[in-house]
Parts: C-alpha cells; sequence; structure tokens
C-alpha cells in the first residue's frame, strides 16, 4: 500500500481568531474567580443544602440567628459532622474551668520569665564556649577526691527508713557528711585535658542518678567534692575552663533540689512561688537542706553550693534573698586565692542576674572587692605560682579577664551611663588599669562609650604601660566606636590620636589586630581619602619581612569589614591602594577567596550599568584572578559559583551605545575566562543580544557599517560555540545564533549555523546526557525550535531544494542505535508539520528584507512534488514504527497509541 500526504490548507489568520478565546462580560452579582469577596457585618453567608442530611446532627450545631456576624469557617463547621473529626470536638469543661479567664491570659507571665531564663541560658552558654574553645592545655591535670564507699555505706543492721523525726533525720545525714569529710582520699593524676572534661560529665552523670535513685547526701558529697576542685590552680591556664564545667554540675544540683521542694508544692511553677501556701513538708525540706549546707566545714564548697541552691529561699524568705547574696559577697573575701576568688564572684554575679535580676547592689560590690584585693597579686605566694608555672603577670592577668568580663557584663546591663564613669574612675585608681578599662569598653554599652571615646582614648594613651596593653584597649574601643556613633567633632581627632599610637608599632600581627576594627571606623565615617590613607599603612606594616602570609585570615576579615561599610564601588576601585592590598594575597587560593568577595560586592552594590574604565579594568582583574584559581582538582560548587559571579559582573558592564567597544569588551572576556563554559555560553548570548539591539535601532535598514558590525557579532558566536564542552548547549546556540543571524539578514552566516546544527546531530554518542532519561525532551524541544526556523530560511538553489531539511533527516536516520524510536517517530512528526507549512500558499512568519521559499517558489509544482516525496518518506518512517514487530509491552503500546494521536491530529490520509 502507497502512503500519499495530503497536507491540510491553513488560513493562519483564521485560524488565530478561531483559536481567541470567547469573551463575555461578567456583571456585577456573577462570580468569577478573580472577583473579590467581601465580608460586610451583619451578613450571614448561606450554606448550600443540596448535600444529604447528617442523621447524628444535634441541634447544639445550629449557628445562632441572633449573632450578628457569622465567620464563614464557622459557618462551615456548624453544618459538619462532629463525628467525621475527633479532634475537632473540644473536650468536656469542668465547672472551675468555665468560670476562669482565659488561660492564655493566665500563663502570660509565666512564658515572660521562661523566655527571659532562656536568653540568659543562651547567653551563659556563649560564654561558656567561648572559654572552652580559648582555654585549653597540654598540660596533665589531676583530680584529688574523697571517697564516697564510706558515706554511703549502710550500717548492719540498720534500716534505709532509719528515722522518722526531722531531727533523727538530721543527724543521721550530718553524720555522713562527717564521715564523708573524714574519709580518705583517691587521686587521678596525669590526666589529658579531654580525660578530665569526660571525668566531670561522670560526675554530672553521677550526681544526677544518685539523686533518681533517692541517695541525695550521696548527690551533695558529689557537688562538694567538684566545688572543692576550684581550689587546684596547678594549672592555671586551664582554670577558666575547669570554671565553666564545674559551674555547670553546680547549677545542676541546684536545680535539682529547687525541683524536688517544688514538687511538694503543686501547683506552683518557678516565679510563681507564694511563701504563704508552701506546703509544712515543703518548708521541711527546704530548711533541711539549708543546715546540710550550712554545716559544710570548708568554705568555698559552702560558698559554691548555697549560691547553686540560693533559688530555696523563696520557699521561706523571698524577701531576704537580697540579705543572702551580699553575706556571699562578703564570704568571697576570705578565699586567699585571687584567681579563685574573681571566678567566685562571677559565679555570684551570674547565679544572682539569673534568680534576681531586679537586685543589683551585690554587682558593684564584687566588682569593687575585686579592685581591692589586686593588692593581693604582689604578695609572694602568687609570683611562686607564676615562676612555678612559668608565666607573666601579664599572661596571669589575661586569665581572670573571663571572670572580670562577666561580671562587668552583668553590671552594664540595663545600668545607666553614670555607671560607666563611676567604673571607669574607679578602674584609674588601681594597677594594671588597662586590663579593668578594656574589659570596660566590651561590657558597656556601645552607645556610652562612644559619646566619651575622645577621652578615654587621651586616656588609655597616657598610661606607661606595656604597648601591648594600650593596644588592646584601644582594640576594644574601637569595636565600640563602630558600633556606636562618637559625636561629630571628635571622629577625626579620635581617628588621628589612634593612628599616631599605631604606627610606632612593629609587631605585623598586633598592629593588624588593632588596626582592624579601625579601618572599619573609617570606612564608616569618612571618605575614600582616608580609607586609602589607612590601606596604605596596612600595606606597609605587611609588607616586611612578608609578613602578610602569615595573616592573610586577618587580612581577608578587615577587608570584608571595610567592604561592608563603603557606601558604593566607585569609592572602593578609586583608591589606589586597593589593588596593591588584594595584591598582598599571593597565595591563589586565598586570593580567589578574597577576589570572590569583593565580586560579590561588586554585584550588590553596582545597581545600574556601568562603562567607568577604573572599574571596569579592576573587575576584569579580580574575575580573571577567580578563574585563573580554577583547575581540575576544583569541586564543580566552586565552579559554579565563580561562573555566576563572573556572569553577573559581564551583565553589569554596559557601553550603551558604543557597540564596537562593547563587543571588544566581550571578545577580551572570551579570552580571560576560556575555562567556564557558563560564563562562554553568558558571552554568547550577550553577543546575540547585541546584534539584535543594533538591527532594532536602526529598523532593518542596515548600512555598511552596521552589517559589517552585524557580521562580525555572528563571526564571534560562530567561532565561540565550538569551545562549549556541552553538545546540547552548543546546539541550543547554533540555533539561537542563527535565528539572530537571519533576524539580521546575514542569511549566509544564518545558513551556516543551522549547517553547523545539524552536523552536530551525525555525532549523537558525543552528546554526554544521552543516556539520561531526562534528556531526550529536551532535544525534541530543540529539534523543534530548528524545524521552525528552517521554515524561514532561503534555500541555496546550488545545493538544492530543501537541502538543510534533508541533511536533518540523514542525521536522525543515521543515530538509529543512538535516538530512540519513539523520540524518532516524534521528530518525523513534526517534520510532517513543517513540510505541511512549507506547502501553505502563505507562510505563518515571515522577516523583513529575507526572501524564504514562500517567494522563491510561490508554491511551485515542483517545489510541491519535493514536499511529497519527503513526506512519503517520512510516513514510511512512521508507519515502520507504529506496525513494527516489537515486544509488545504496556509502555510500547502507550506510546505507539500517542503516536497515532498526534498522527490524526494533524491530519494524516
Amino acid at each position: 500500500m502507497s502512503l500519499v500526504w495530503k497536507p491540510k490548507t491553513v488560513c493562519y489568520e483564521l485560524e488565530i481568531e478561531k483559536r481567541k478565546a470567547a469573551r463575555k462580560d461578567v456583571k456585577k452579582d456573577d462570580y468569577h474567580p478573580l472577583k473579590l469577596i467581601t465580608v460586610k457585618e451583619g451578613s450571614v453567608i448561606k450554606i448550600s443544602n443540596t448535600t444529604k442530611k447528617n442523621p447524628l446532627k444535634t441541634n447544639t450545631s445550629k449557628v445562632n440567628s441572633n449573632v450578628d456576624f457569622v465567620d464563614p469557617l464557622s459557618a462551615f463547621t456548624a453544618t459538619s459532622n462532629p463525628l467525621s473529626d475527633p479532634l475537632s470536638v473540644p473536650p468536656p469543661k469542668s465547672k472551675e474551668e468555665k468560670v476562669t479567664r482565659n488561660p492564655l491570659e493566665k500563663e502570660v507571665e509565666t512564658t515572660n520569665n521562661e523566655a527571659e531564663d532562656e536568653k540568659k541560658s543562651n547567653d551563659w552558654t556563649v560564654y561558656k564556649m567561648k572559654i572552652l574553645n580559648k582555654f585549653t592545655t597540654d598540660e596533665k591535670l589531676s583530680i584529688s577526691m574523697t571517697s564516697l564507699a564510706k558515706g554511703d555505706s549502710i550500717k548492719e543492721g540498720q534500716n534505709r527508713n532509719y528515722a522518722t523525726s526531722v531531727s533523727d533525720k538530721m543527724k543521721t545525714r550530718l553524720g555522713q557528711l562527717d564521715d564523708f569529710e573524714e574519709g580518705g582520699f583517691h587521686e587521678m593524676q596525669n590526666l589529658t585535658q579531654q580525660e578530665f572534661i569526660n571525668r566531670i560529665q561522670e560526675l554530672k552523670q553521677m550526681l544526677k542518678e544518685a539523686w533518681d535513685s533517692s541517695q541525695k547526701v550521696k548527690a551533695l558529697k558529689i557537688s562538694i567534692q567538684c566545688a572543692k576542685l576550684l581550689n587546684d590552680t596547678s594549672v592555671m591556664q586551664f582554670y577558666p575552663s575547669k570554671f565553666v564545667l564545674i559551674a555547670d554540675v553546680l547549677d545542676s544540683f541546684g536545680s535539682l533540689v529547687f525541683q524536688r521542694i517544688l514538687t511538694k508544692c503543686e501547683p506552683m511553677k518557678p516565679g510563681q512561688v507564694d511563701p504563704k501556701k508552701v506546703t509544712t513538708s515543703a518548708r521541711e525540706i527546704c530548711i533541711n537542706w539549708l543546715l546540710k549546707i550550712a554545716s559544710i566545714r570548708e568554705l568555698l564548697p559552702r560558698l559554691c553550693i548555697e549560691a547553686a541552691t540560693i533559688r530555696c529561699n523563696e520557699f521561706i524568705r523571698p524577701g531576704d534573698w537580697n540579705c543572702v547574696l551580699l553575706r556571699l559577697t562578703n564570704m568571697a573575701r576570705g578565699i586567699g586565692n585571687p584567681l579563685v576568688a574573681v571566678f567566685i564572684r562571677a559565679y555570684l554575679c551570674r547565679v544572682g542576674m539569673l534568680h534576681m535580676p531586679s537586685f543589683r547592689g551585690h554587682l558593684k560590690y564584687n566588682f569593687y572587692d575585686y579592685l581591692s584585693s589586686f593588692q593581693q597579686i604582689r604578695r609572694d605566694s602568687v609570683h611562686n605560682m607564676m615562676a612555678a608555672q612559668k608565666i607573666s603577670l601579664d599572661t596571669y592577668l589575661s586569665y581572670h579577664k573571663p571572670a572580670v568580663d562577666w561580671i562587668l557584663s552583668c553590671l552594664a546591663k540595663d545600668a545607666h551611663e553614670e555607671t560607666l564613669t563611676e567604673v571607669i574612675e574607679k578602674c584609674k585608681r588601681c594597677e594594671n588599669s588597662l586590663l579593668l578599662i578594656n574589659c570596660c569598653l566590651t561590657s558597656f554599652r556601645s552607645e556610652y562609650v562612644a559619646t566619651r571615646a575622645l577621652s578615654i582614648c587621651r586616656q588609655i594613651c597616657s598610661y606607661e604601660e606595656t604597648v601591648l596593653h594600650k593596644l588592646m584597649a584601644l582594640e576594644a574601643l574601637g569595636k565600640s566606636t563602630v558600633n556606636g556613633e562618637p559625636p561629630e567633632a571628635d571622629r577625626l581627632p579620635l581617628l588621628n590620636e589612634v593612628w599616631k599610637l599605631l604606627v610606632k608599632v612593629k609587631n605585623p600581627e598586633h598592629f593588624l589586630s588593632c588596626a582592624s576594627p579601625w579601618m572599619e571606623y573609617a570606612a564608616k565615617y569618612f571618605s575614600k581619602r582616608e580609607v586609602n590613607t589607612v590601606l596604605g599603612e596596612v600595606i606597609k606594616h605587611m609588607t616586611p619581612d612578608r609578613a602578610f602570609e602569615r595573616l592573610y585570615p586577618e587580612l581577608h576579615s578587615v577587608m570584608g569589614k571595610v567592604l561592608d561599610r563603603m557606601p558604593s564601588v566607585a569609592q572602593v576601585f578609586y583608591m589606589d591602594k586597593f589593588l596593591p592590598y588584594i595584591d598582598m594575597f599571593q597565595h591563589e587560593e586565598r586570593k580567589a577567596e578574597i577576589c570572590l568577595q569583593v565580586g560579590q560586592f561588586f554585584v550588590k552594590k553596582q545597581e545600574e550599568e556601568t562603562c567607568d574604565p577604573i572599574i571596569v579594568n579592576v573587575i576584569l582583574y579580580i574575575c580573571k584572578a577567580i578563574h585563573d584559581a580554577l583547575n581540575a582538582l576544583s569541586i564543580e560548587d566552586r565552579r559554579k559559583q565563580s561562573a555566576r559571579l563572573i556572569c553577573s559582573s559581564i551583565d553589569k558592564i554596559s557601553f550603551r551605545k558604543d557597540f564596537e567597544q562593547q563587543l571588544a569588551f566581550y571578545v577580551t572576556c572570551r579570552a580571560n575566562f576560556c575555562n567556564l563554559d557558563a560564563v562562554i555560553a553568558t558571552l554568547v548570548h550577550s553577543v546575540n543580544r547585541l546584534s539584535t539591539k543594533v538591527t532594532s535601532i536602526i529598523q532593518g535598514n542596515h548600512t555598511k557599517k552596521t552589517s559589517a558590525f552585524v557580521r562580525a557579532c555572528t563571526a564571534f558566536s560562530f567561532i565561540t560555540i565550538p569551545s562549549l564542552s556541552n553538545n546540547l548547549v552548543k546546539f541550543n546556540l547554533y540555533i539561537e545564533s542563527g535565528q539572530v543571524a537571519l533576524n539580521c539578514q546575514c542569511v549566509s552566516q544564518a545558513d551556516a549555523m543551522f549547517k553547523s546544527a545539524i552536523g552536530m546531530l551525525h555525532e549523537m554518542k558525543s552528546f554526554s546526557d544521552v543516556r539520561q532519561s531526562n534528556f531526550w525532551p529536551s532535544f525534541i524541544t530543540s529539534v523543534s525550535n530548528l524545524l521552525s526556523s528552517l521554515l524561514l530560511v532561503p534555500d541555496n538553489t546550488e545545493k538544492g531544494v530543501l537541502y538543510l531539511l534533508r541533511g536533518l533527516l540523514n542525521a536522525i536516520s543515521e543515530s538509529n542505535e543512538t535516538v530512540p524510536a519513539f523520540t524518532r517517530c516524534n521528530l518525523f512528526i513534526k517534520v510532517l508539520a513543517l513540510l505541511t507549512a512549507y506547502s501553505q500558499d502563505q507562510y505563518l512568519h515571515r522577516i523583513d528584507k529575507i526572501e524564504s521559499n514562500e517567494t522563491l517558489y510561490s508554491n511551485d509544482p515542483k517545489f510541491l512534488d519535493q514536499i511529497a516525496q519527503i513526506s512519503m518518506t517520512v510516513l514510511n518512517e512512521i508507519f515502520s514504527y507504529i506496525g513494527g514487530n516489537d515486544k509488545v509491552g504496556g509502555v510500547i503500546v502507550f506510546t505507539k497509541k500517542k503516536v497515532i494521536f498526534k498522527f490524526v491530529r494533524r491530519g494524516i490520509v
């Protein structure tokens, strides 16, 4: 049976009119999905009764007709079956619940208290992690502890429930404490830091297990042992970390005691304890614990455990909390070791602010007591300890700093500005006052510090202490002035005062550490001239002995802060010290990192397109550094990030109507970024867009100059596309460039583009994604795009009728082994659609000043015969697929049905 293809005659104008959606005017009350729905007061939404009535529906489900306004959701709920959703039925309320107020109102205060406690806990967690990360040691540690065996044993014949009266129980448990204090000791030596931390965690777990097993005295013993560990300062370098670890154990013990008493006062909640409603048993337990703690003989463990359980006073004498805190503060004066004493004071401030934030009297007492104890540092015992551990006085005082920071942070919280003045005046009278001033500057609000920054700076510079201490204080002052707002008249004198000291510093590490916040300060408050001067000083200090190689992270951080504060790209790129600063990063990977940051700054800040030559040259330099850092070992995500940034930067550069300069810029980019396919593809898109823009401006009336320019753009694309590695991207770019060339009246260049695209189909095996299932739908779309373009391409009379289409069919036929049969059949059907379009008297599309086959042949019978011959060949290919002897499976049958449907839809006879 011979097959004949009879194309349907189509009048495209009528077809377009038929496919237009029918329009209908919407009246005011008609329903429309885009019409706004408004609900007015007093209106009741009626629910349709077309559904079946629910036999289980009761009178309680009806909407009250007396209500002025009915919520639509409430009305819907009222008509629904309550048994359809068991969770929708509210539980029955008791009489007491019905008369009480909204439970949300009752819990507001509790919620606020819990949120405040969580915030304080987060502050302590951050503080603890900083200490654990900073204060580490490689030295061996030891733990000296009292054996628990003797205190835990139960004498022979003694029952666990040995006493019924409170006095007998007290005597027995106090006897156990005496046995504990008189018991033997065992010592664990040569522990590494991690082993020590693990041992403390074990003790914390033992405490909880003892408590859960009703061994309350054992839990108290463990807490006493941990508190005694604070007396050991044999490794002062690790002491701050030891303190926060033991403080966690003490906090756990205090929480267990408090919760134990609170359970006897149900339904009270933390923060809502009413002493008048405390039960007798809870009061007795509370007094019992306070007496146990008071019976501890040694000062340090008694003070620590009483501070940990200070909340228990809430059950018997809540108004005396301040007296208890002041008493504990006075007790801390009896601790002879200054290092131990300052951390105990920090712990007192912590429990005071955690449980009694409104009382602040003890905070100043703790800080002023620490100031008065400075003279203890001059004692021989302290100097002997420093000599034994081979540490200097400055290093020893640095171990005090975490505790002083915490005390001052508690004191500075919600404090008045006068408090800062008072504290600084107190610090002036002490030795090593720069250390204390440094702590004040980091603790108090930046606004308070910034308003008096100039006077503080002059005061710091006037001290005769070491330059290092001055630099540390100036660094803290710089951070406060950046976050605060110093008076405008003081800003430049302040920077000059600081820089007079900084330029004399020889150590590059100390210089950069102090200069970092002041560079951010200069970038925030001054112009590029001051920032450029500061950058020059940094380069000057980093160049000797190639010090910059040791400080790459710090230099990177400094540049990041400067970029964050600079208002525009021009102010940064116009600085003559900017690129020399970037050039200090001579390690390729480090340089790429800072260039990525600069590139992100450019893309973010440069909102409008620019053609400034300085900006263009700098961003090209930055992007080239990013590109050159990539190699065969670079991960794919890094390549994508770099390509995305470079493409965004290229899109920001526009020479407006200087099209030749724009094309020259793209040529430079192609040479600089040849290893990134995404950038090369972007350049091809940009050049095609440039050609289209020129043609649009001249409205298709090319001159000799514009014609040469668009041909140059087409040549750029034709030369650039083969360098890509992804064949499907190349195929699409050839099609796009051919379409642009045809639109720009470059027929021969368009012909070459389409020919190159068809030539790629002969090498289908080289397509990288050909074995992936999602490749073929994309491939069919691309070929469809090519076929639609071929309708507008005039034939080359020297090469025969429809020679491009014939070449495409040959390429598809030759790729039988690679292209699936169903895909080939789909492509052939699309070819039939193109042949139908070729046979029409008038084509659907046309391009001005381009004579397509519609004009060349004018439906010449020979041309139509050629179409008929190609149609028969294509039909045979399609029917050979439909009538093939494949193993019939569900998927094959389904795909063949789809082919037949498409066939019928296109009018096959």
